[in-house]
């Protein structure tokens, strides 16, 4: 069940950015994050695709409960999410005087993203390790690389527009990384396999003592 609201919001989330930036046509998707286009006239649709994230993530995070400081890690993201769809941003041309709730919107996303790169490397270097992860591996891995550098992109395109040189392709950036992150959590979706729990675990050792 879990894995199936994963994919599901997954595939909700990139469907409704997807027609956001193709029936809003006041802003400059090269330039302009998905969260800015929550002002024009069809906003509601990155509202819904936030919550669609959020959703899936938290699927994410109950499936590989177990996996340490990494799966909270995903948890923080999802709430993160959750905050940034609950808080809209302002319209573009308002970083130097920000509303309470772009304030808020801003650092939900930089702390969600920021947990979700940590979250990213570190489950992959774990599952690798495990062979019920191997027929995956491959893939996380190879993702795990690509968003770590998209990462890295998109925080060096947040600082310059922050500075308001405008140079670089935020919106692009934000775009390739969250496409990255979302096809990350995607595989783990399908790979993981929902842990049992300590009550269940007991029962099955105490049957084979027993036996």
């Amino acid at each position: 069940m879990t894995k199936t609201f994963s994919l599901a919001g997954f595939a909700v989330a990139v469907l409704a950015f997807a027609a956001s930036d193709a029936v809003n046509r006041g802003y400059d998707p090269l330039a302009e994050t998905i969260s800015r286009y929550v002002n024009l006239p069809h906003g509601w649709l990155v509202t819904v695709g936030l919550l669609a994230v959020a959703v899936g993530s938290a699927a994410v995070a109950v499936r590989v409960t177990g996996s340490g400081w990494g799966g909270w890690l995903l948890r923080c993201w999802a709430g993160c999410v959750l905050v940034t769809a609950v808080f809209p941003a302002d319209p573009p041309g308002n970083w130097s005087r920000p509303s309470v709730s772009d304030g808020v919107h801003g650092v939900a996303a930089w702390v969600g993203f920021l947990a979700l790169a940590i979250a990213i490397v570190r489950l992959t270097v774990e599952w690798r390790r495990e062979p019920a992860w191997a027929s995956k591996a491959r893939g996380l891995t190879v993702l795990a690389w690509a968003s770590s550098v998209a990462f890295v992109l998109f925080a060096v395109a947040l600082v310059d527009k922050a500075a308001l040189t405008h140079t670089a392709p935020l919106g692009l950036v934000e775009r390739i990384v969250l496409a990255l992150n979302l096809a990350w959590l995607a595989v783990a979706a399908t790979a993981a396999k929902s842990r049992p729990s300590a009550s269940g675990t007991m029962r099955r050792m105490t049957s084979g003592i027993a036996k």
